[in-house]
């Protein structure tokens, strides 16, 4: 298990790329760096991804506990 304080530091460090890569990329869309997607181009996405992540979330919690340690 990790640390109270090696946790608290990956957590910060997640945080701080998130908001750096936040950033950048709401400043190239700004500037017009990034194409336009056409009207429709992502229809129905949602639904495929929430779809594929309901089976993954079932499969996690029907298939059996490993008898075997994870960690250590």
């Amino acid at each position: 298990m990790i640390g109270g304080r090696r946790l608290a530091a990956a957590v910060l460090g997640g945080l701080l790329w998130l908001a750096l890569f936040s950033l950048l990329y709401s400043l190239g869309d700004e500037i017009g760096a990034w194409p336009k997607a056409p009207p429709g181009g992502f229809r129905d996405v949602d639904l495929f991804a929430g779809f594929a992540g309901a089976i993954a979330l079932l499969v996690a919690l029907v298939l059996p506990r490993r008898s075997t340690p994870r960690f250590g």
